[in-house]
């Protein structure tokens, strides 16, 4: 059984971070969108849905921005340039 996600929330990362109930139990937990393991602040389980909207945008908040930028070379300048 697929668990359902709840809610996502958008972070400084290039990935979701997604809230969703375990299955089997009224539990919720945390994920990044298409897998990875999460900070530990963000680890564990939780009871309420508000709760969990508290951790993340805490985590969020207090989160480093993530860059997406490569690199410029000069080889890679001359690549794009043939």
């Amino acid at each position: 059984m697929e668990a359902k996600v709840i809610r996502s929330y958008k972070g400084k990362g290039v990935k979701e971070i997604q809230a969703y109930i375990e299955p089997g139990t009224s539990h919720y937990k945390i994920k990044y969108e298409g897998g990875g393991e999460v900070p530990n602040e963000l680890s564990g389980v939780y009871t309420s849905l508000g709760v969990v909207d508290q951790t993340v945008l805490n985590f969020i908040n207090s989160e480093k921005p993530t860059s997406k930028k490569k690199e410029v070379t000069e080889e890679s300048v001359s690549k794009e340039e043939d």
